[in-house]
């Protein structure tokens, strides 16, 4: 067994610009990077299933024995689980004198086998800081019956009810490494147990509560070697290319007709006078890029997890840098796949373990009719560790400029969705519950890209409807785009036309007046994709208006959506090519 050491390590190095970079002009934060190392993420805290509402980061500085699991597949586990049964109304709460914080937990009854996935203590109450009574070993069956609001497991221990830490559970009995060759054993000291490496740093008091147990975990492939200093622009000019773009530059590619195809298309996105592209490089729980963390997209061989030799992402982004381009990666954090792909992929991954469980799976991952897809749950700890970690992947390994998410956060006001997750978290407030636990996932996102490299940015563009954000989707963009700790920059889809029942000039100057900090931009981001629809949007002129429109309210830049509707087949149409000799000269002059 490897003995891991929890070490913080920060780090600041002087500004060191690209050399290739080094005539571009209005570059924007170009910041020092600064790198933590974080502890190490263990295999068996991807399967907690607990809800809490701390962010996911926290500073350690001390040594704890973690088994190092083997890889967790289909075959592992053998035992038969007693079956679970769910209460979602609250049943008991607890209080100890014991404890540094006087708040009473909430506890609901939940029935289920699972097993410790490392050395965790069994306290009298679900604190740190309460009275030890024993510990279970790793591979040890744990019953249990109870999840405490802060996260915490209620668990059978010497015919009594106690509590553990839940990150340290997992569905599946993992056989510790024999091969002293690669993971040597480690003697674990009874009074020395992975909980009790756990230590707490100052958190937003809006987002979480005094008692929420907060946990830093590496981030796989943090590399504090990489000096890169992101080019970014004072003003933003961008292009989005979604998946359905960069998918057909990918099926069935070599990397020389990929190359090719890449780099002609950014050459027409800096042709019209823009200097940034959004690209996506995961859409549906893939990756356009080699990932320890994703499956390779199916667009590449119509089949989820088969990749090329070469890398479309490192080839993007230095075709991009070429040109002088800002390459913001472009994530969808929230939504996943189709059950067809779920069943492809490998079980080597996060999400095909979470689907496979009949514990994750509905909790950790929920499917929605409506749109035939699995989304995750920010509710839970563990979903957005590995969306963090999925980013800070990207950031280590990738010059990427920025990351950048779009407006796919709740798929639905079913409150089915997340209904064992609101049950114990104590709130009896689902939408405001919802706003702050998307909230949270988006300053962890924050927070991660600004371990990893200072100098990146992260942009989220929301949809243009202010209420649907707030009552559908549960995105707090106020809190957002007036406090600190969220976002670099904001680009709302103002996508209407001048006569819509949202004006696009009434729309676009709220969301310029929402903007209250200074440290954040705001980009409008404009339909391309809409010209020729309507009248209104055959008119030759509405993207050149909009975009001046924009300029003289203040915007920072504009964007628009997407190249496929700028330069591909659907382009060839009379009421694009009037568009474009007017739309060239407005950016021209932004």
């Amino acid at each position: 067994m490897k003995k891991l050491i929890f070490v913080l390590l920060a780090a600041a190095f002087l500004l060191t610009a690209c050399e290739s970079h080094a005539k571009q002009t209005e570059v924007m934060n170009p910041g020092s990077v600064n790198i933590e190392t974080f502890a190490p993420f263990s295999e068996t805290q991807k399967s907690e299933y607990a809800p809490d509402s701390a962010p996911v980061y926290v500073t350690v500085e001390t040594e704890a024995t973690v088994p190092t699991p083997t890889a967790v597949t289909s075959e592992s586990s053998s035992e038969t689980k007693a079956p679970k049964t769910e209460q979602t109304t609250v049943v008991s709460v607890i209080s100890s004198t014991e404890e540094k914080s006087e708040d009473d937990y909430t506890i609901a009854d939940y029935e289920s086998v699972m097993y410790a996935g490392a050395a965790v203590n069994v306290r009298k109450f679900p604190d740190a800081e309460s009275k030890r009574l024993g510990h279970f070993d790793a591979g040890d069956e744990v019953h249990i019956t109870g999840i405490v609001s802060n996260g915490w497991y209620r668990v059978k221990f010497k015919g009594g009810e106690y509590f553990l830490n839940g990150r340290y559970l997992t569905d599946v009995r993992e056989d510790p490494v024999s091969d002293t060759t690669t993971s040597p054993e480690i003697t674990k000291a009874p009074e020395t147990t992975t909980e009790d490496a756990v230590i707490t740093t100052p958190v937003p008091t809006t987002l979480v509560s005094e008692n929420d147990e907060i946990f830093l975990e590496e981030i796989d492939n943090i590399n504090s070697e990489r000096h890169y200093t992101a080019l970014n622009y004072q003003t933003q000019k961008a292009v989005w290319f979604a998946y359905l773009d960069i998918d057909t530059m990918l099926a069935n590619s070599t990397e020389q007709s990929f190359t090719q195809a890449i780099r002609q298309a950014f050459l027409n996105v800096s042709s019209m006078g823009c200097n940034t592209v959004y690209v996506h490089v995961r859409a549906f729980g893939d990756a356009y890029y080699h990932s320890e963390i994703y499956p390779f997209t199916a667009a590449y061989s119509g089949m989820l997890g088969v990749a090329p030799d070469f890398d479309p992402l490192e080839i993007m982004v230095d075709e991009a840098h070429k040109l002088g381009l800002s390459f913001h990666a472009w994530i969808n954090p929230m939504r996943t796949t189709t059950k067809k792909r779920y069943e492809e992929m490998s079980q080597d991954y996060t999400l095909k373990q979470w689907y496979n469980s009949d514990t994750a799976n509905g909790t950790y991952i929920v499917y929605d009719k409506d749109s035939g897809y699995y989304w995750l749950s920010p509710a839970y700890s563990a979903v957005r560790e590995l969306i963090c970690r999925g980013i800070a992947e990207i950031v280590s390994n990738y010059d990427v400029d920025a990351i950048h998410i779009d407006d796919y956060f709740y798929p639905t006001t079913d409150k089915s969705f997340d209904k064992l997750a609101f049950s114990v978290s104590g709130s009896s407030d689902l939408e405001q519950w919802r706003r702050d636990t998307v909230s949270m996932l988006v300053s962890d996102i924050y927070r991660t890209v600004k371990s990893a490299n200072q100098s990146v940015l992260f942009g989220v563009s929301p949809q243009g409807n202010m209420k649907n954000n707030k009552n559908k989707l549960y995105a707090d963009i106020e809190r957002w785009c007036q406090s600190d700790g969220y976002l670099d920059y904001i680009v709302p889809q103002i996508y209407y036309n001048y006569g819509d029942k949202l004006p696009f000039d009434t729309t676009a100057l709220q969301w310029r007046l929402i903007v209250t900090n200074p440290k954040v931009k705001i980009v409008c981001g404009i339909a391309a994709y809409k010209v020729g629809s309507n009248s209104e949007w055959k008119q030759g002129d509405i993207l050149s208006r909009q975009t001046d429109y924009a300029k003289n309210v203040g915007y920072d830049g504009c964007a628009y959506y997407r190249y496929g509707s700028l330069f591909g087949p659907e382009a060839d149409n009379s009421a694009m090519k009037k568009e474009f000799a007017n739309l060239l000269n407005s950016v021209a002059m932004y």
